[in-house]
């Protein structure tokens, strides 16, 4: 795999003369293959890259696959793990709160922040602990902080002054910079922001100019392709199968949780008997995996409920953000699509899936396609997947998809059609290191295969 041009000058930017970078690039560029190939111009040997929980394993399988330099690696998922290697770490913010003066003494080169707006607090005990005058980055050893996060400030100015005072960029208080750039209202408990001051937009533009790389999707398109695809390994989450409707049979009248394990385990042992023995080809295991799709549905659902979890920390932190403003989620079992749908209620999510009553089907799609406050439709990808228009969003999130790619590559049109302006970004859920992953990863190379001659 190669980078793109944007992703050279991007690692430039971040290995280049200075301390404090801001990486700031639109959702979907790549800010993450941008900073590892950083970390290789500037021949690192300790770097502390810390995170979002659910990001840490990404984390490393990209560097594992974009790194030139293979600098041993590894993860601290307990807050009371230490490290073992003698290279980069990767951490969530969470541990790097608990062991900020132990994350000190380790002698990193670089200190990598991803998705840096959850530092946007300067009273936050986590942007104290990692930005703060006795933070992490006052490490004699740190010579290079890379923040990144496509979405800096996703309120108002006020969110800046951190990463601006940090690196040295403004010497102005918290108090005397919110009085300058921002439209404050006295309150009890303090100054409240309201919003930035239109006519201060010029001179913070020039103070961001000084750390700051930005490019939207549409300064790239060139460089883009219409459609990318990748993937991201996450952890398994929790899953209450008690209140799931198809796993009732193994609750009541009486616990049968024995039968159940028993019988996943029979359905993974099948699976993996035919994985094992799969011929080269990409057709033909996709053949074989198509062939035994039913006899183990027991087990795809309950890798799909795994996924739900970790997929809803991911797309409720980027709604949040405003990373984007919808999204299209596919799926194939409605306990998984009911799952997401009330983990992104807060977000208006509408669904539609087997037996969507046909008024109902078409208000939802209305919905996410006029109305701005239904940002995320979650469909089973056969139901939705043929037939509609959903080109309000340009992201999409497969947490199941379909072991006939031709129906993903169906579903993925719904988005790029007549009517999208944008490159869309396809990004497929799977579980780490599992047979799901290399499943997942076949999938996504036949569908993209399949797009590609549809487009």
């Amino acid at each position: 795999m190669s980078i793109f041009p944007y992703q050279i000058e991007g690692a430039e930017f971040l290995s280049g003369p200075g301390f404090g970078k801001l990486l700031a690039d639109e959702m979907g560029l790549g800010k993450t293959i941008q900073a590892i190939r950083g970390l290789d111009r500037v021949l690192a040997k300790k770097a502390l890259i810390v995170c979002p929980s659910v990001a840490r394993i990404n984390w490393l399988r990209e560097y594992e696959m974009w790194s030139v330099a293979k600098i041993p690696t590894e993860i601290m998922f307990q807050l009371t793990d230490r490290p073992h290697l003698n290279g980069h770490l990767i951490c969530s913010f969470n541990y790097a709160v608990e062991n900020c003066d132990m994350l000190k003494q380790l002698g990193f080169e670089v200190l990598i922040v991803d998705e840096a707006h959850l530092l946007k607090s300067h009273e936050a005990d986590r942007s104290k602990k990692i930005l703060g005058a006795a933070g992490i980055i006052r490490s004699t050893t740190i010579k290079r902080c890379w923040l990144l996060s496509g979405t800096p400030a996703p309120n108002d100015a006020s969110e800046l002054w951190i990463m601006l005072y940090t690196f040295g960029v403004t010497d102005l208080k918290f108090d005397a910079f919110i009085n300058k750039f921002c439209i404050v209202r006295p309150t009890t408990y303090g100054l409240k922001v309201v919003s930035t001051k239109p006519d201060q937009i010029s001179e913070l533009r020039k103070l961001l100019s000084k750390i700051m790389l930005r490019r939207l999707k549409k300064d790239v398109m060139k460089e883009l392709p219409p459609i990318s695809y990748h993937h991201m390994n996450v952890e398994p989450g929790l899953v209450d199968l008690e209140i799931l409707p198809s796993f009732t049979q193994y609750f009541m009248p009486t616990n049968k949780r024995a039968e159940l394990n028993a019988e996943l385990k029979r359905q993974n042992d099948l699976l993996v008997s035919v994985e094992s023995n799969m011929k080269a080809g990409l057709d033909d295991k996709i053949q074989a995996l198509s062939a035994i799709s039913d006899s183990i549905s027991t087990l795809r659902r309950y890798i799909g409920l795994q996924k739900c979890e970790p997929a809803i920390e991911i797309i409720k932190s980027e709604l949040e953000s405003k990373a984007y403003e919808k999204i299209v989620i596919f799926a194939i079992h409605r306990d998984v699509i009911e799952t997401m749908r009330v983990g992104l209620r807060d977000f208006g999510a509408v669904v539609i899936y087997g037996g969507t009553d046909p008024e109902k089907r078409q208000k939802n799609i209305d919905k996410f396609q006029n109305d701005p406050k239904t940002r995320v439709f979650i469909g089973n990808i056969h139901a939705a997947g043929t037939a509609i228009t959903l080109t309000k969003a340009h992201n999409i999130t497969i947490i199941e998809p379909d072991w006939v790619p031709g129906n993903n590559a169906q579903a993925i049109m719904r988005v790029h059609r007549i009517g999208q302006t944008e490159p869309v970004f396809v990004r497929f859920i799977v579980l780490d290191g599992t047979l799901d992953a290399k499943i997942g990863y076949i999938l996504k190379r036949k569908t993209e295969q399949l797009t590609q001659i549809f487009d």
